[in-house]
């Protein structure tokens, strides 16, 4: 995070300056203040003043607006399970600034023609700021570089079926939109399942007359992830492209990822807020409710997930925030149950409570959600930290603060999630998009402001660098609760 210490420079005042809270970045905690004008982080350090508005801080940790790569907001298409306005109010409520949004709509977002007719549907309505993939499909290479200058975030590439009428594309054709990626400049992020493998799987299920949830997870087992990550990974290579798992869930994938990067391979890993948190007894408690493609995995897979998280091997944590109507989710067989649950308005506080208990520190908070999303998306300039020159998208957390998920509280068309319930230790005080409040005390608020997000050109991307103030020992941070 670039940064500034000490008084603000002769000039107009801040708009707001935020004091005395603790800053957070992807390697530190900092108590310092913030001045903030037209939008953006204008200094940061101790004892700022010429604010328009003071916002006292103290006792509240200062995060970076979480950057959510991978939600599913279902526009155009699929409407009655969740819209733009609905959707990005959840995000903002939750304390995410940025999100991604998949393009397996309906129709699916694969020409350039297509994506600006989306963009030009979702922008009006959209709370807090976004980007948009484009499809990598199975005959729409020609498209990909006119998507790319309409402002597609990155391509989609699903290798596995899920939701929407979206045909896996053959090797050939993943070759050839690989290479018309590189040319582009796009990360291409996969959904890395065999597709031949898991339909034959299911269609031995079926006959067999299984209808359980566990039967989906007995679809799709390891083989079905490790062979379709260990394809993309050869081919992506092979072709130069910038490529990124989503949605890692197995221990046995994680495995074949290490490997392949030892090999020279590169290669960015997602794994889910559900994998973590979840694990295959879930089914029993909560039938298809949970039902996730990939599924909720055993909890070998899960502690596997959280050793990479400690290792540095995952690069990423993401949502995957899937609705579908409540009558889609009481679905009872499994074949017949649609995939996926809402996660973007509870995500952080979530992992606020994996912190309290130790699993995460904050600084590890925001590398996964934060600061690594927004560099392996080229919007690093902007996004990610709270440097000097960032956008001022805020979130102010009581870190201690008791509460639970109350599926009434929360802004998704269909507020149905396993987690309803769930103690949860740390709060969303507020959240604040370049610099105005968008959300307070787990409420949205206001009309609609976020903008389109593009990536930069990967030369004028920039690096960010740590706050330049007294930084907080970790052992200290843990200890008050803030690590």
């Amino acid at each position: 995070m670039n940064s500034h210490a000490g008084p603000a420079a002769a000039g107009p005042p801040f708009d707001l300056v935020v004091h005395g809270g603790t800053v957070v970045s992807h390697d530190r905690a900092v108590r310092t203040d913030l001045g903030i004008r037209d939008g953006r982080v204008a200094a940061v350090g101790t004892e700022l003043g010429g604010g328009l508005r003071e916002l006292d801080a103290t006792g509240l940790v200062v995060l970076p607006g979480l950057v959510d790569v991978h939600v599913h907001l279902r526009e155009p298409g699929m409407t009655r399970k969740e819209d733009f306005a609905s959707g990005t109010r959840a995000a903002a409520a939750g304390g995410v600034t940025t999100v991604v949004d998949m393009p397996n709509t309906l129709p699916p977002v694969e020409t350039a023609a297509g994506f600006t007719e989306k963009l030009a549907l979702v922008a009006p309505k959209a709370h807090v700021d976004f980007g948009l993939y484009g499809m990598l499909g199975k005959a729409n290479a020609d498209e990909i570089a006119g998507m790319a200058a309409a402002g597609a975030m990155g391509l989609k590439l699903f290798m596995g079926q899920t939701t929407g009428d979206n045909p896996c594309p053959d090797d050939g054709a993943i070759f050839t939109g690989l290479r018309a990626a590189a040319a582009a400049g796009l990360v291409v992020g996969v959904h890395a399942e065999n597709d031949a493998l898991l339909r034959r799987l299911s269609a031995e299920l079926r006959a067999a007359g299984r209808t359980d949830p566990h039967a989906h997870l007995e679809g799709r087992p390891a083989v079905v992830e490790v062979e379709a990550v260990t394809r993309i990974i050869t081919l992506a290579g092979a072709a130069g492209t910038q490529l990124h798992i989503h949605h890692l869930s197995t221990a046995a994938g994680l495995d074949r990822v290490r490997l392949l990067r030892s090999l020279g391979h590169r290669v960015t890993v997602e794994v889910l807020v559900a994998h973590l948190l979840l694990d295959d007894t879930a089914y029993d408690r909560y039938g298809n409710l949970v039902k996730l493609n990939p599924p909720i995995r055993p909890a070998d897979d899960v502690a596997a997930l959280w050793r990479g998280i400690a290792a540095g091997d995952v690069d990423i944590i993401a949502t995957d925030h899937a609705p579908h109507t409540a009558d889609e989710q009481t679905e009872v067989d499994v074949w017949r149950a649609h995939g996926g649950f809402i996660g973007v308005e509870t995500m952080l506080p979530l992992l606020l409570t994996e912190v309290h208990r130790g699993r995460l520190t904050l600084p590890d908070l925001v590398r996964l959600c934060c600061h690594t999303p927004a560099r392996t998306w080229r919007l690093d300039d902007r996004k990610g930290h709270l440097g000097v020159g960032a956008d001022a998208d805020l979130v102010l957390v009581d870190p201690a603060a008791p509460g639970e998920i109350d599926p009434g509280r929360l802004h998704s068309k269909h507020p149905v999630t396993p987690y309803a319930g769930w103690p949860t230790v740390g709060a969303v005080r507020a959240t604040y998009l370049r610099g105005e409040l968008v959300a307070k005390d787990g409420q949205a608020l206001g009309a609609a402001r976020g903008r389109q997000l593009a990536p930069v050109p990967a030369t004028a991307t920039g690096t960010a660098a740590p706050v330049t103030a007294t930084p907080i020992p970790v052992a200290a941070a843990r200890a008050g609760g803030l690590a």
